[in-house]
Formats: C-alpha cells, sequence, structure tokens
C-alpha cells in the first residue's frame, strides 16, 4: 500500500530538510501523535544525518506502541531520504508490519519548496482484510502529518492539533 503527497510550504528546500532531517528527532516538537522522540543512536549513520533515526513514543506515559525509525537512504545534497518504520510493543494482531517514507524536497521556481512524500505501509496477512478502513485511516494521519509538519515550518509554532495534544496529556497526567 503506498500513498504519495506533494506538499507546498513557504520557506525554502534547505529550511525545510533542516527541520526533517536535521532535527529528525525533534518530531515531537510539531506532530500531534508523538508526545516524545528522541535520537537513535545505534544503527548506520548517514553522511549529513545528525542521526541514524529516532524512536516515537506514542503514549504520554511512554507505555504502549513505539515506532523505531531508521533512515535506510539519505543523500543530503539531493534532500532526499528513505526511513523504515517499525513497531515496538505493538499488539499482536495490529494488522501492520512496518511502514516507509520516501521524502524529498525541492525549491520551486516561484518561491518556497514542494515536498514529496510516498507513504508505504507493508501489511500483515489480515491486514488485507481491513484494507478500506485501514486505507482510510492512513490516509487521514498521514494528511495531518504533512499538515502539521508543514504549519511548524512556516510559523516555527505547533498545530492547533499538537496543541490541543499537549494540552490533553497535561490534563491527563494532573490527575
Amino acid at each position: 500500500m503506498n500513498l504519495s503527497k506533494t506538499t507546498k510550504i513557504n520557506a525554502t528546500a534547505d529550511e525545510v530538510w533542516a527541520l526533517f532531517a536535521h532535527r529528525f528527532e525533534d518530531a515531537d516538537q510539531w506532530m500531534s501523535a508523538a508526545p516524545r522522540s528522541y535520537g537513535q543512536e545505534s544503527g548506520e549513520r548517514f553522511e549529513g544525518a545528525t542521526s541514524a533515526g529516532r524512536i516515537i513514543e506514542m503514549q504520554p506515559d511512554g507505555k504502549g506502541m513505539k515506532a523505531s525509525e531508521r533512515f535506510v537512504a539519505y543523500d543530503e545534497a539531493a534532500k532526499t531520504c528513505t526511513v523504515r518504520v517499525e513497531l515496538i510493543d505493538a499488539p499482536r494482531m495490529f494488522p501492520i508490519d512496518h511502514n516507509s517514507l520516501e521524502f524529498s524536497v525541492v525549491d520551486d521556481p516561484d518561491g518556497g519548496s514542494t515536498a514529496t512524500w510516498v507513504f508505504g505501509a507493508a501489511l500483515k496477512r489480515w491486514g488485507y482484510l481491513m484494507w478500506p478502513i485501514l486505507r482510510m485511516g492512513m490516509y487521514t494521519a498521514w494528511n495531518q502529518l504533512c499538515e502539521e509538519f508543514q504549519h511548524y515550518v512556516e510559523t516555527g509554532t505547533p498545530h492547533p492539533r499538537k496543541v490541543a495534544a499537549i494540552e490533553k496529556a497535561s490534563s491527563a497526567s494532573a490527575r
């Protein structure tokens, strides 16, 4: 399963690449689905990359499923990379084996830049039975991720969805 999306961003390709690639481990600053993220130092580290990848904790308390995201290809000059996403502590019957993301960004002749995202999901056998529901959920999640990234690059502030996620986590931990 692959989904492709292009996003016009009101920032240079260098600025977009700096956030996506050089601050890869800082996804928790802009991604609403990432209460906490941090860099991975073990594994292959490509020239120009600031880490080998990142871990994203999907629950504010650090329990439950996590995403281990590693660069499997990285080209600093071309501003392209491929990331493999392995799920850690996923429920046994979770329908996805792993995800992938191919990311690239180029300057637009009229100003700004265009980021291209190609999302892939490798489903487990029973995941194909859930294909229509999975596709709709993934499409929504990936569109939100692109929108949150674009907002952060352009404004330097988290998207309102991220702000709401932070507030929700804070009120839950205060109880």
